[in-house]
């Protein structure tokens, strides 16, 4: 899951994977806290955009790697 193709540990996804849990915990504690502003969900959500945009990267990053390979 973590893995690249080339065996190495991708640190992307493992930040994205971290993001993505602390994202799930802290939406938890808002929703818990009860408290009567939208803002105990402002951590989460940046958890949960850091943990997309690492994703789309790595994403991007074998969507080139595709394209490399097609143009050979």
């Amino acid at each position: 899951m973590f893995k690249e193709e080339n065996g190495a540990v991708s640190m992307r996804r493992v930040l994205a994977f971290i993001l993505a849990l602390a994202a799930i915990g802290l939406f938890v504690f808002g929703i818990i806290s009860k408290k009567d502003n939208w803002f105990v969900f402002l951590p989460g959500i940046a958890c949960l955009a850091g943990a997309l945009t690492l994703l789309f990267f790595t994403t991007w990053n074998d969507i080139t790697e595709l394209t490399k390979a097609v143009r050979k």
